[in-house]
Order: structure tokens, then sequence, then C-alpha cells
């Protein structure tokens, strides 16, 4: 069904993008997962497949590809079972390739694309998650730069990373706070940039989650991505909500690859004399996994040929799209664990894994409860 809204390019990516994620990924994932992380020559060969700098335009040496092709990247890579934020390096290439202007473009972005620095999207304070207006991060202006103070929590990739683009207040007493916000971009060997806590998590074990503290962190004034006030905000949340496709893409991969695990098992595994894919309760279970599959899909691609009309993404249909296939992803998966009985929840089978992984992912970016709220602004304005 999906094959019908995609250009012959969009599909000879998947394909490219489904054959490295199933020779050069998913035979790896699980040893990675012990070790604790991605090895530097994953990241390496996502930089030479064009994937670190995917929506980096060709002139910063980018591949020049679009926002349906990151949701094609996030799902195969999903499918894989490979849990790399590269929403999260994606926002920072799109915030400075749709903010920046051409100095710092020509400063980031080749770097970026090449995979010679890493980007992480610093927004979430230990006391400021889906609220962000009451961020205390702070950005002073002084003569020629800001002197930043503040604490990032539960950072993606944080630890990895060669530059951040952190959210910070730059304006005090304001009646909406938000209107405060201010995106800047950070070298991560600025003076003052210091590694904090790194999160023990329930799942994404390849992948970190830091804690980023600034101690008077003397940012260039040219660094400024995007001002406080004006449309300020609304730029910084236009750019979020291309994650939260992203995010939405990953969900739908895990789930299709935790049911195709499922389905090979019951076709495989006797009970009663007969393949448990014979029986009724089976059957309904499995019938009902493809039905949530496909509908968070078409949510997410209905997003995404809204923003190829309009030219940004619609806050309400990334929304719905995240709050649905969050929660599919996360009923697939635990599905995906009970059709395989005890063997489900075992490492062997690796649909516990997926389980664990996809829990994260339905919190990043927007909590569901967040998503239903910013649907439901949107109905009653």
């Amino acid at each position: 069904m999906i094959d019908s809204l995609l250009s012959e390019e969009n599909k000879m990516f998947r394909d490219t993008v489904r054959k490295f994620a199933e020779n050069e990924i998913a035979p790896h994932v699980k040893q990675w997962e012990k070790d604790g992380k991605y090895p530097d020559k994953y990241y390496r060969r996502l930089s030479e497949m064009g994937f670190m700098g995917l929506l980096i335009p060709e002139e910063y040496g980018g591949a020049g590809g679009s926002i349906v092709d990151l949701v094609i990247l996030c799902e195969e890579m999903g499918r894989a079972g490979a849990s790399i934020p590269l929403t999260h390096t994606s926002a920072c290439c799109r915030a400075i390739t749709n903010q920046g202007n051409e100095n710092q473009k020509r400063i980031y972005l080749p770097d970026m694309a090449s995979g010679k620095k890493i980007g992480a999207y610093c927004q979430t304070e230990p006391d400021a998650g889906s609220d962000a207006g009451s961020m205390s991060s702070f950005a002073e202006k002084k003569d020629g730069y800001y002197l930043l103070n503040g604490r990032k929590a539960f950072i993606s990739n944080g630890r990895i990373a060669s530059l951040y683009v952190v959210l910070a207040k730059t304006e005090r007493n304001l009646s909406k706070p938000s209107k405060g916000i201010s995106m800047f971009i950070v070298d991560r060997d600025t003076p003052g940039v210091h590694l904090g806590k790194t999160e023990e998590s329930m799942g994404r074990h390849c992948s970190t989650l830091d804690e980023i503290i600034f101690e008077n962190v003397k940012v260039p004034e040219e660094n400024l991505l995007i001002p406080a006030g004006g449309k300020g905000f609304k730029e910084i949340m236009n750019e979020f909500n291309s994650e939260r496709c992203g995010n939405s893409a990953f969900c739908v991969g895990f789930a299709q690859g935790a049911y195709e695990r499922a389905l090979r098992h019951c076709k495989e595994r006797v009970q009663f004399g007969k393949p448990i894919s014979e029986l009724q309760g089976i059957r309904w279970i499995l019938a009902e996994m493809e039905i949530k599959i496909q509908a968070a899909r078409l949510l997410v691609y209905d997003a995404l040929m809204k923003f190829e009309k309009k030219g940004k993404i619609i806050a309400k249909e990334a929304a719905m799209a995240k709050k649905f296939a969050n929660e599919m992803a996360v009923w697939v998966c635990d599905q995906a664990i009970q059709l395989h009985g005890a063997y489900g929840y075992t490492a062997d089978y690796e649909v516990e894994r997926y389980y664990r992984d996809v829990r994260g992912w339905s919190m990043g970016g927007g909590t569901t409860q967040i998503c239903l709220n910013r649907i439901a602004d949107q109905i009653l304005r």
C-alpha cells in the first residue's frame, strides 16, 4: 500500500538501506548490546553510506535526501533492531540546514555529513521534560558572546557527540516562558562543557542517555541559531516535529521486526500436533499485529505527504502518528514475546530486546500524553 506513495528513488533507497541493515547490522546487534556500544566502524559505515548526512544538502557534502528518506532509514534500522538515535543527529542537521546562516552551514554541515562530527540535541532537563517552557538553562547576552549555564538530561548520544544543538532561555519573566527560548550551536570542546551522569536504562544499551552540564560556557554570538521572540519557538517546534516522524518510523520498524520474528516462530512451533499458527487465538493476534502496523505506517506517511505539499511537518499529523505508533509498537512487541512463550523472555529470540528498546522510543520526542494535548490543541483551535 505504501509503495504507491513512494517514488522510484524512494524505493531504491529503501532497498539499499534494507540490504545494509540485514547484512551489516542485524547479525551484530546482540553482541553490540553486550559490549554496550555501537563500534566506531559502524558510524563510519553509516557515513560512507550517506546516512549520517542524509538531510544535508549536497553542496555541503550531504546526500540531499528528504524527510521521506529519513523515515525510510529509521524504519529499516528499527526493523533490523538497531536503536541508534539517528533522529537526534538528523534533528541537529535539519536545524542547522533550515535555520543556520551560510557561515554556520559551511563550518558544521560538511563534518556532520562525513561523520567527523556527531550531533546531540539538548532540550530535556532534570525538571523540564515535556514542559519546555520551564527549562532553567540560561544564556546571558554579553559583549560578543552568550554565557551559558544549565544542565541537560537524557541526551541521546551525548557522550559521543562532537557538537550540541542546545535550547536555553535568553529572556526571563515573560508571560509565556517558552517565548524566551533560543537555540545555539555549542562545540563539545568549549571550556565549561562537562559530561555528567550516564543513565542505566531498561533498553537501548548500544547508545547512551547522558547528562550534559554547561558551566559559564562562552558561546560566540555567531553560534546563535534561532533567537528568542517572534517566531523563534515556533521554528524550534517545527524542527522538533521532524524528530517525531523519525521516532514514529523507528517504532513501526521495531514492530515490523518483532512481528516478522513472531510470525516465523508461529509457523515453525508445533504444539498439539500442528503449527501454533493454525490455532485461532494465535491467528487473531497475528492479524491484529498486521492491522496495527499498517495503520501506524499510513499515519506516518500521511504526515509526510502533507509535508511534501506544505513544506513543513504538520504538528497534528506528526503527533497523531507518534502517539499511535508508540503505543502500537509496545503492544506488538509485547505480543511477540507472548507468542514465543517462555522462549520470548530469553535473549536468544531477540523479541525481548525489541520490547525493551521500543519502550524507550515511546517516550522520546514527547510522551503520548503530550501528543494527545498537541492533537487536542489543533482540533479545538
